[in-house]
C-alpha cells in the first residue's frame, strides 16, 4: 500500500484521530453546501482536486484478497462510503439500504466488520479445501461496488471529499484508526483555530436505547433560540424517520445551505414538538467561562479543544475567575476530542506549575528518544478544582485530567474517558500537496507512567449523567493501538462525604455532572495509594 507522506509545514503533535476527527466534525459543524461564508467539508475536499485514481489503486479485487488485514481495509473503504447514503454492502457484493434493526448494529466500525472478518476466514478454509487460491475463492469485487456507488449516488461536487471518506476508511483499518488524510485548508483554517465558523443546527446528537438524542445544544444557535433541549428525541429530520438511519446519514441531512430550513419531529416526555431550524453561522468558541452562585460560588471554565492559543485563553479565563473572587473552579473537557498537546502541558501547568512533568513521549521509531514535557506557565491557581470528563474526552483533555489527577491536584468527576493514549504527527501527503496525512508515530504516558490508550481514565467521582451509548477507543475500531508498555492505574482519590458543600444547585438544573464537581469541591479529602 502505498500511502507515503513529506513533512508538513505546519508540524504538530496532534491528537485528533480520523475517528475522532469525525466526533469534531458533529460536535463544531454541520457543514452544508454554503455558497457564502462558511465552506463546507465537501468544499475543502474539492479544492484539493482529489480524484477517484488514489482509491481505486488501493481497491484492486486481486490484492484486497491477498490478506485478512487489506481484505478488512477493502470493505472498510467501500463501507465507509456506502455508510454516506444510509447503505451497506452485503457479503454478496450487493448495495442495500439499512432498516432500523441493521441501523442499530452499524454504528461503529468494529461491529460493522465483525461479519467481514467471519466471511474471510470461511473463505479461506473453502479455497483451502478445494486447492484454490484465495484470490479465486474470494466473490467479492470491490471495484465493481465502487464503481456503482460512483454512477448511483456521487455527485461531482462530492467526489473528492467522497473519496477522502474511503481513503481513511482503508487507512483506519490497514494502518492504524489514527492515522488520516484531511485537507491542509481545512486543518489550517478550522481545526487548527481556537475559534472557528460554521453553518450549524446547534446540536450534538447521541444515541440511548436506540434512538438519537440531543446530547448538548450550542448557545446561541438556532436549536438553543427555537427551545430544542438536551434529552429530546430527535424522531424525524425533513421527513425522514431517524429509526433507520446511520449516525453519518443523520449529519449528512443536517448539512446544507446558510439560512436554509431543517424540519424536525422531536419527542420530549411522550410529547411530539415540531421546529424549523434555520442553519445559521454560528461561532463556536474553545473557551467559555460562566459562574454559579451560591454559599461559594464557584466558576466554570468550558474548553471544546485544544488549539493553538487555548493556553493563553485558559489562562484569561482563570485570571478573570481569580478576580470575580470565586471560591473554586471545575474545568469543564466533557466532549474535548483533544488537539494540541503542548497547549494541554501549557494549561496543565497553569495548575500545577513549570517544575511538574506533564506527560512523555515514546515512539514507535526506537532510535528516537523518550521526549519529556513540562508545561511553560506558573501556577496560578490554588483554589478548589475539580475536572468534568465524559466518554467524549480524549487524548489532549485526557492528559490534562490525567496528569491533574496523577499530582492529586484535582477530583475527576464524570464518566470513564474515551481512552486514546497516541499522538500523531502533520505532514504533506506526497501524492497531494494540498492533503495533509496525519501519522501515528507513538504513545504518551502521564507524570504516573500509566497510558491511557484502550482504559482511558477511571474518575475519582463516577457520574453517569445522561445515560447516552457511547463508543469508546477499544469498542469503536477493528485494529485498535496497543501501547508499547502499560502500567495500570496506581493510586486514586478516595474522597470523604464528610464536610461536603449541600448547596449544590447548579445553574444548569439538569447538569447533574456539575452538581456533584461542585460539592465534592469543597469536601474534606484523603488519600490513598490504592494497587489496580
Amino acid at each position: 500500500m502505498q500511502i507515503s507522506s513529506a513533512r508538513f509545514s505546519i508540524v504538530s503533535v496532534a491528537v485528533l484521530s480520523a475517528g475522532m476527527l469525525l466526533g469534531f466534525l458533529r460536535f463544531y459543524t454541520d457543514l452544508g453546501k454554503s455558497p457564502i461564508g462558511v465552506k463546507s467539508v465537501d468544499q475543502y475536499w474539492s479544492e484539493t482536486g482529489l480524484d477517484a485514481k488514489s482509491l481505486e489503486e488501493l481497491i484492486q479485487d486481486d490484492t484486497c484478497a491477498s490478506s485478512e488485514r487489506y481484505f478488512l481495509a477493502c470493505t472498510n473503504a467501500v463501507i465507509s462510503i456506502a455508510n454516506r447514503f444510509n447503505k451497506t454492502i452485503n457479503t454478496e457484493g450487493e448495495i442495500i439500504g439499512v432498516n432500523a434493526s441493521l441501523s442499530n448494529q452499524m454504528n461503529s466500525e468494529k461491529q460493522q466488520l465483525q461479519v467481514w472478518k467471519s466471511y474471510y476466514r470461511s473463505e479461506i478454509g473453502q479455497s483451502k479445501s478445494e486447492n484454490q487460491s484465495l484470490e479465486q475463492g474470494i466473490k467479492i469485487s470491490f471495484s465493481k461496488i465502487w464503481n456503482e456507488l460512483k454512477t448511483k449516488y456521487i455527485s461531482n461536487s462530492k467526489k473528492a471529499f467522497i473519496v477522502g471518506v474511503g481513503l481513511n476508511g482503508f487507512i483506519s483499518v490497514f494502518r492504524d484508526p489514527h492515522t488520516y488524510l484531511v485537507p491542509v485548508a481545512f486543518f489550517k483554517e478550522v481545526i487548527s483555530k481556537s475559534d472557528n465558523k460554521s453553518n450549524s443546527l446547534g446540536m450534538n446528537i447521541g444515541m440511548l436505547h436506540n434512538n438519537y438524542v440531543v446530547r448538548k445544544v450550542l448557545e446561541g444557535s438556532s436549536a438553543k433560540k427555537a427551545g430544542v433541549q438536551k434529552g429530546d428525541v430527535l424522531f424525524e429530520i425533513d421527513g425522514h424517520s431517524t429509526n433507520n438511519l446511520l449516525q453519518v446519514r443523520l449529519y449528512e441531512l443536517m448539512k446544507g445551505d446558510l439560512g436554509s430550513i431543517v424540519k424536525v419531529k422531536i419527542l420530549r416526555g411522550g410529547k411530539e414538538f415540531f421546529f424549523n431550524l434555520a442553519r445559521s453561522e454560528t461561532t463556536v468558541s474553545s473557551v467559555s467561562t460562566r459562574f454559579v452562585d451560591g454559599i461559594k460560588p464557584v466558576a466554570i471554565i468550558g474548553l471544546n479543544k485544544f488549539a493553538r492559543g487555548s493556553c493563553q485563553r485558559v489562562k484569561e479565563a482563570v485570571l478573570a475567575v481569580k478576580k470575580a473572587k470565586a471560591r473554586g473552579l471545575i474545568l469543564d473537557l466533557r466532549d474535548n476530542p483533544g488537539g494540541q498537546m503542548e497547549e494541554a502541558a501549557c494549561i496543565a501547568s497553569l495548575f500545577l506549575g513549570p517544575e511538574k512533568k506533564i506527560f512523555e513521549v515514546k515512539y514507535l521509531d526506537m532510535t528516537k528518544k523518550l521526549e519529556t514535557f513540562y508545561g511553560s506557565e506558573e501556577k496560578i491557581f490554588d483554589l478548589p478544582l475539580a475536572v468534568l470528563v465524559n466518554a467524549g474526552s480524549a487524548s489532549a483533555a485526557e492528559i490534562v485530567a490525567g496528569a491533574l489527577q496523577d499530582f492529586k491536584r484535582s477530583l475527576i468527576v464524570g464518566e470513564r474517558t474515551f481512552g486514546k493514549g497516541s499522538f500523531q504527527e502533520g505532514e504533506y501527503w506526497t501524492q497531494n500537496k494540498k492533503i495533509a496525512l496525519f501519522e501515528t508515530k507513538g504513545f504518551y504516558y502521564l507524570p504516573s507512567g500509566r497510558s491511557v490508550q484502550l482504559v482511558g481514565l477511571t474518575p475519582d467521582v463516577p457520574v453517569v449523567f445522561d445515560k447516552i451509548d457511547v463508543s469508546r477507543e477499544s469498542d469503536q475500531f477493528m485494529n485498535p493501538l496497543l501501547p508499547l508498555d502499560h502500567k495500570t492505574d496506581f493510586h486514586r482519590i478516595i474522597v470523604s462525604t464528610k464536610d461536603c458543600l449541600e448547596d449544590v444547585d447548579p445553574s444548569d438544573p439538569d447538569d447533574v455532572q456539575i452538581a456533584s464537581a461542585k460539592r465534592v469541591l469543597f469536601c474534606g479529602k484523603s488519600y490513598a495509594e490504592v494497587s489496580r
